[in-house]
């Protein structure tokens, strides 16, 4: 919704209804997932990335159309897509009944969120502003860890990346798109 908002694409949100085994029921999505994007008379379009090129492609593409830069934006992408992943991996296990619980799939999931924020706030610098492709997932990556994995404090334990992402905390497509 971010980048519908950035670049004055108006969408019109669906209610989405969890339905068990079936995942959320939205439109014509056999994923069962949310995102999806459904069009007229096309497909439905799932997965975030997949989306957010669809949106960019409707105007002027922020994301580079090839190039080094280009694979950077697309890795940075999927770091913050590999946030958000890893986040709900490591929710989805700890939220399960205690004797459910596979203690090294949570360490393994907290652990890979502290290195990509590490690796994030490596780089933090070079990450771009305002938007960009890549920094898209980011900043929705960092928000969902916040919320679902909140022993986390990335703000504290990188301070340099707090100010970057306050820097987008500001911008009106965030605040209109906000869910936590």
């Amino acid at each position: 919704m971010i980048l519908a908002r950035i670049k004055n694409i108006a969408l019109t949100e669906g209610d989405v209804t969890k339905d068990g085994a079936n995942g959320y029921v939205a439109g014509d999505n056999p994923v069962g997932k949310i995102p999806a994007l459904t069009r007229d008379g096309a497909p439905t379009l799932m997965d975030s990335p997949v989306i957010c090129e669809y949106l960019d492609s409707l105007s002027a593409p922020i994301l580079p159309s090839s190039g080094e830069q280009r694979w950077a934006q697309l890795r940075l992408h999927a770091l913050g897509d590999a946030i958000s992943d890893a986040t709900y991996n490591y929710r989805y296990e700890t939220v399960r009944e205690p004797a459910l619980h596979w203690p090294d799939i949570i360490a393994r999931h907290d652990q890979g969120l502290r290195n990509i924020l590490a690796a994030l706030a490596d780089e933090v610098d070079s990450l771009g502003a305002p938007w960009e492709f890549g920094n898209l997932a980011i900043i929705c990556g960092l928000d969902y860890c916040s919320y679902r994995a909140s022993h986390i404090d990335w703000r504290a334990a990188h301070p340099a990346m707090a100010k970057w992402h306050a820097g987008f905390a500001q911008t009106k497509a965030y605040k209109d798109t906000y869910a936590y």
